[in-house]
């Protein structure tokens, strides 16, 4: 039903560090890609594609996921998705627990469980922030 792509473990450029999945940065016609591997057999590689799907029908924005099979030269070593980089240089992407965390540093150590992250304390750090690029606002509700 949905095409899967290849992608060559030799193509890594960037580990990327941040979570609990194993993910690697790599090029492909000069558009820079995350590769997040489905370890666990659960299911969630199939999911974010379902859910992309979903936002698409829904008008909302989101980042595009297709499914991918990691390689190593010719050898298949596990299944995952791959999504394209939506922060073009020299913008980075900023993750909402690390903005968090800038609210209460002495929970940096902590990593699952922070009851200090609630729905208010998310909408403080929302209220800070410069709103995301036009093209990601195109369809979201007035105000």
């Amino acid at each position: 039903m949905f095409p899967i792509r290849n992608v060559d473990q030799l193509q890594a450029e960037d580990i990327e560090y941040l979570g609990t999945k194993r993910k690697f940065w790599f090029t492909l016609e000069g558009r820079r890609y995350l590769f997040k591997a489905e370890e666990r057999g659960t299911g969630e590689d199939w999911a974010e594609k379902v859910v992309c799907k979903l936002a698409r029908l829904l008008g909302m924005p989101h980042v595009e996921y297709d499914l991918a099979h990691e390689f190593e030269g010719q050898t298949p070593i596990q299944p995952g998705v791959i999504c394209p980089s939506f922060a073009p240089r020299p913008l980075a992407l900023v993750l909402g627990n690390q903005l968090l965390l800038r609210r209460d540093p002495a929970e940096a150590d902590r990593k699952y469980g922070i009851r200090e992250y609630t729905v208010d304390a998310v909408a403080e750090v929302v209220a800070g922030l410069n709103p995301p690029m036009p093209e990601w606002m195109h369809a979201t509700p007035p105000g």
